[in-house]
């Protein structure tokens, strides 16, 4: 039977670092943002579908979609990012379902910061939390992403409800300061 692990945290957690581990040590991982934004690139009802919500330059003359225009609007009013979720999330859902199909190994891996809203979580069996300081999330998504802390707290704000844990999540702390392998090392142990 697969036992499926939602690796979840807010943007800037380091929920990257703990994929890139568990796929070191040959866990399958599903990054959800990736795999959106491919599912989103190689769909042209999405794009119909997101230039017909947010209008025409959703989308440029080529074809491409515009995620700087796109982010500055959802995630400044819930309501578009509901939009935006209900177009892109059925599309991920799938993608992901295929994904679980054609792995044959036990455990797999779910890299996703909107588990909830997602309609995710009722796929994945276990969660785990990646958790770090608001600043040095802050930081961390100001210097990877160039963009401004204005942009990065709206973004964290978006992703609020999210951040909810289970009686039964998991928590990795990845501060920079406490050793991350150690705590993936117990967790899987656990599993």
């Amino acid at each position: 039977m697969k036992i499926i692990i939602a690796l979840t945290g807010g943007i800037g957690s380091g929920k990257s670092i703990v994929s890139a581990m568990l796929r070191t040590m040959g866990y399958p991982v599903y990054d959800c943002d990736s795999k959106a934004k491919m599912v989103m690139d190689n769909s042209d009802d999405i794009k119909r579908e997101l230039m017909h919500v947010f209008g025409r330059d959703a989308i440029s003359v080529g074809g491409v979609i515009n995620r700087q225009y796109l982010g500055n609007i959802v995630f400044n009013d819930a309501t578009k990012l509901e939009q935006l979720n209900s177009i892109v999330h059925p599309a991920v859902r799938c993608d992901l379902q295929q994904w679980i199909g054609y792995n044959n190994v036990d455990r797999l891996f779910v890299e996703t910061a909107i588990l909830r809203s997602s309609g995710l979580g009722d796929i994945v069996g276990r969660e785990w939390n990646v958790q770090a300081p608001l600043e040095l999330r802050v930081n961390r998504v100001m210097k990877r992403n160039g963009m401004s802390r204005e942009a990065v707290l709206a973004r964290i704000q978006a992703q609020a409800y999210e951040m909810q844990t289970g009686q039964d999540t998991t928590v990795i702390i990845n501060d920079g300061i406490l050793a991350v392998l150690p705590q993936i090392l117990d967790a899987l142990s656990k599993i």
